[in-house]
C-alpha cells in the first residue's frame, strides 16, 4: 500500500471530503504508480489498487450525507443508461491535473480527462434526484437526442444545491440535433421512467432547483439543444465559455418558463473556425417574474449573428457590462451591449 503516500501526487490535491474515497477505472486493466491493476466489482475500490470497474457499483457502495466521494480515474467510463443520483451529499470527482490544484485554470483551457460517456444508451445522462450533489473535474459526453444532465424532482419537492464545476460537455461525438441538450433544468416531472424522452418539459411550476455551475466549457458542433437550458430553478452560472465549432448553433443558453432566479456571470460565447450561433441567451419563453433574471461580464463574438441577448420581455432582468466583439485587426471594437 505504499501508494497510499502518494494521493496528493496523484489527485493535485487530496479530496477535500473526510468519508471514503471509491475508486472507479475505465476499463477492466488499468495501471498506477507504473503497475498494473485489474478492476472488478467484487474489488472493495477503496484504494486505486483496488478501483472498482463501474461507477453504478460504485454509487451502490457510497453512502449518503457521510462526505463519500465516487473518484474516475483517468480514461473514459462508457455508461448504457442513465446514471440516477439518489443519494444526497455525494460527490463525483475525476482525475484532475496539476493545473487545477489552485482551482484558476479555465477548463476550456484544460479538458478534463476523466470521461464519463452516454454514447451506448438511448437514454439521459445524469439524473440529480438528490440534494447536495457535487460533480468536477469530469468531461461529459451525452447521447444523441437527450440531455447531459437532467433533474428529476416531483412535484412538491426538487433537488437543491447541486455543484457543478470544472466540467466540459462534448456535444460533438453524435449526429446535431436540438433533442441533445447540455444542463437541462426544464426536464422533470415524468412518471413513465427514463426509457425515453417522455418528461413533461418545463411542466414544473412550484419546485424550484437550485444549482451552482462553474469554470466549464459546453461544446457544440451545429445544431444542438442549448448548453444550459434554465426552469423553475435558482441558479448561478459563473465563468463558463460556450463554444461552437462547426456550422450554425441556435441557442446556447436558454432562459425558460418558470420560477425562480438567474445569474449568468463572466461567461464567453464563442464560435470558431467559421461556424456561427444565433443568439447567445434566449429569453423567447423565459416566464420568470420581473427582475429575476442577472447577466454581468458577459462577452459574445461577432459569429452571434442574432443577438447575444434576444426576445426576453422587458423588466425581466438586467444586463451589465457584457460587451459583443468585433473581428481582430477589423478596427471594430467591443461594443457594450
Amino acid at each position: 500500500m505504499a501508494f497510499v503516500t502518494k494521493y496528493g501526487t496523484y489527485f493535485g490535491v487530496v479530496p477535500n471530503q473526510l468519508g471514503r474515497v471509491h475508486f472507479v477505472a475505465p476499463s477492466a486493466s488499468y495501471t498506477v504508480d507504473g503497475r498494473a491493476y485489474d478492476s472488478s466489482d467484487d474489488n472493495d475500490g477503496l484504494s486505486p489498487e483496488r478501483a472498482l470497474r463501474t461507477i453504478p457499483q460504485a454509487y451502490t457502495n457510497i453512502t449518503a450525507s457521510a462526505g463519500e466521494v465516487i473518484f474516475l480515474l483517468e480514461g473514459t467510463h462508457s455508461l448504457t443508461a442513465t446514471l440516477r443520483l439518489q443519494k444526497a451529499g455525494i460527490t463525483i470527482m475525476g482525475v484532475r491535473s496539476p493545473q487545477y490544484a489552485e482551482g484558476d485554470t479555465p477548463v476550456w483551457a484544460n479538458r478534463p480527462k476523466s470521461v464519463i460517456s452516454f454514447l451506448g444508451a438511448a437514454a439521459p445522462g445524469i439524473s440529480i434526484e438528490a440534494s447536495n450533489v457535487e460533480i468536477g473535474f469530469v468531461t461529459l459526453i451525452p447521447a444523441p437526442t437527450f440531455s447531459t444532465v437532467i433533474f428529476r424532482g416531483q412535484t412538491n419537492t426538487a433537488p437543491d444545491g447541486l455543484y457543478l464545476h470544472d466540467f466540459y460537455i462534448d456535444f460533438s461525438k453524435g449526429q446535431p440535433s436540438l433533442a441533445t441538450l447540455g444542463v437541462d433544468f426544464g426536464y422533470r416531472a415524468d412518471t413513465a421512467g427514463l426509457t425515453g424522452t417522455s418528461m413533461s418539459r418545463l411542466a414544473q411550476a412550484t419546485a424550484v432547483a437550485t444549482a451552482y455551475i462553474s469554470n466549464f466549457c459546453i461544446n457544440a458542433g451545429g445544431a444542438y439543444g442549448p448548453g444550459i437550458l434554465t426552469a423553475t430553478a435558482d441558479v448561478v452560472v459563473s465563468r463558463g465559455r460556450f463554444n461552437n465549432r462547426v456550422g450554425a448553433w441556435a441557442t446556447a443558453f436558454a432562459v425558460a418558463t418558470g420560477t425562480g432566479f438567474v445569474v449568468l456571470d463572466a461567461c464567453n460565447f464563442t464560435a470558431v473556425g467559421g461556424s456561427g450561433m444565433g443568439t447567445g441567451v434566449s429569453g423567447a419563453t423565459a416566464g420568470i417574474v420581473n427582475g429575476k433574471f442577472f447577466a454581468d461580464e458577459c462577452r459574445f463574438t461577432p459569429a452571434v449573428s442574432g443577438r447575444a441577448f434576444a426576445d426576453f420581455t422587458a423588466g425581466v432582468g438586467s444586463i451589465t457590462e457584457c460587451y459583443q466583439g468585433g473581428l481582430a485587426g477589423s478596427g471594430t471594437a467591443l461594443v457594450l451591449i
